[in-house]
Parts: C-alpha cells; sequence; structure tokens
C-alpha cells in the first residue's frame, strides 16, 4: 500500500473513531425536564391572592426563591446513582425558572434526591456567576454567603414595620447548616426507565404550606422577619424540605 493510500485510510480511522465516540456520549447521557409547580392552599402561587397558613394567619407573597442542585436518579435496589453539581434558582416571578434541562444517564431508577441550598464550598467561593450571581438578591453581602430560600410578602398578622412577612433562610457552618436533601419516590411506585430515545418530565409540586407547618409550626404573629443563619433558620429549613413531591412522571 502506498503513501497516499496509507493516509486517507488513517483520516477514515479518525473520523470513524470521533463518530462513534460522540453517539456513545450521546447515549450515556440524556436531557430530562423537572418542571416546578408552586402552590398555596392548592392554589398556583399568585401575588394577589391571600393564603392561610396553619396557624390561622393570612398572608400575601410578594417574592419566593429558592436555590435547588445536585439532582440524582438514583436505584433504591442496587444503589445506583448519576447526578449533576449544577445549580438553579426556582423563582415564582421567573416561569422559565420553574423548568429545568437536566442532564442524566440512562437506567432504571425509582428516586429523585436532590438538595435545597447551596453548598459549604460555593459559599466561600465569594460572589459567582449564572445562578449564583449576587444581581439574583440572595447572596449575604454582610455574611458571605448564601440565602438558600426566600420568601416575602405581608400579613396583619405581623407586629414588624408595615406588617411585613420576611424569611431569608441559609447558613452552611457547623449548627446552623440549613442545606436540606429532598428524596422523593416516584408516585404509584413507578419505575422510570430513562434511555436516549425517550422524552421524560418529572413534575414537582411545591406546597408553601408546609413552610409554616412541615416539620416545626411556625406564627407569623411570633416570628414575622428572619434574616440571619441558626435559630428559626434551622427549623425553617426542616420545613422547606417537607415542600417538595412528584406530582406526576411523564414519558414519551
Amino acid at each position: 500500500m502506498n503513501t497516499k493510500n496509507l493516509i486517507i485510510l488513517a483520516l477514515l480511522i479518525v473520523i470513524f473513531t470521533g463518530c462513534n465516540k460522540e453517539k456513545s456520549s450521546t447515549k450515556e447521557s440524556n436531557l430530562i425536564t423537572v418542571s416546578f409547580r408552586l402552590n398555596a392552599n392548592g392554589k398556583p402561587l399568585n401575588h394577589s391572592v391571600n393564603y392561610i397558613n396553619a396557624s390561622g394567619e393570612s398572608y400575601s407573597v410578594s417574592a419566593f426563591k429558592f436555590y435547588t442542585g445536585n439532582f440524582s436518579l438514583v436505584n433504591s435496589n442496587s444503589l445506583q446513582r448519576t447526578s449533576t453539581d449544577l445549580y438553579s434558582l426556582v423563582n415564582m416571578d421567573d416561569p422559565s425558572s420553574q423548568t429545568l434541562e437536566i442532564p442524566l444517564q440512562s437506567g432504571l431508577y425509582d428516586q429523585l434526591t436532590f438538595i435545597v441550598g447551596v453548598d459549604s464550598m460555593h459559599n466561600v467561593s465569594g460572589a459567582q456567576t449564572g445562578a449564583l450571581d449576587p444581581i439574583n438578591g440572595m447572596f449575604w453581602t454582610w455574611n458571605s454567603g448564601y440565602i438558600f430560600a426566600k420568601l416575602e410578602g405581608k400579613s396583619s398578622f405581623s407586629t414588624s414595620l408595615e406588617h411585613s412577612v420576611v424569611y431569608h433562610i441559609g447558613g452552611f457552618r457547623k449548627g446552623e447548616n440549613a442545606i436540606r436533601k429532598v428524596t422523593l419516590d416516584f408516585p404509584g411506585n413507578q419505575i422510570l426507565a430513562l434511555g436516549s430515545e425517550k422524552k421524560t418530565e418529572i413534575i414537582i409540586d411545591v406546597n408553601l404550606d408546609h413552610w409554616f407547618d412541615g416539620t416545626n409550626r411556625i406564627s407569623i404573629s411570633a416570628t414575622p422577619v428572619w434574616m440571619t443563619p441558626g435559630g428559626e433558620s434551622i427549623r425553617i429549613a426542616d420545613n422547606f424540605s417537607t415542600m417538595f413531591s412528584i406530582e406526576e412522571l411523564i414519558t414519551q
């Protein structure tokens, strides 16, 4: 075989190998859609609606945001899992933020896990970009760290100035850790067979009622404002970790 033919053969091998690698990586990673549906009292979250918490206190919502990340699909039998550490900021005022596309590997799964909050490494890395950009209003400049979840509004039961309700929940240090891991079973014991040939959407219900009564009873009249790590941040973090449930699993 002459030199010219050898060069042509080598080029064909490189092209063929490259195509195979691209096809293989596509099979290993699939985009799933996770959609959050925000509600309170069984109604979609809306600025113009008054809601009632477990203590019988009415309140309105002017802002509701929370960080989420480290999504994993889990096979609870064999403990196989895949995950990504990308962070997203879910914002009631930005419908596009309530739908996430997450790359995860093919397999059979029966649980979804993720965290609410921002891990310690990102908290000590200073102000960052994207979802973690301070422009989003979720960075404590005075405390060098992120607000994991924010709820603001008004209530006639609030004793604060202008009847404000303000909860800025965060903290990652020992004794102040408000990061919470959420583990959700698929409804009806469904098994998700994730593969590149299917489109998958996981619809998650976010019930704001549990902010006030998930594990601990939080009363607006007793605590209308909380904006520091520790104390009520821990109790409210325990509550907001119970806000989530998978409403529907859709595969096509």
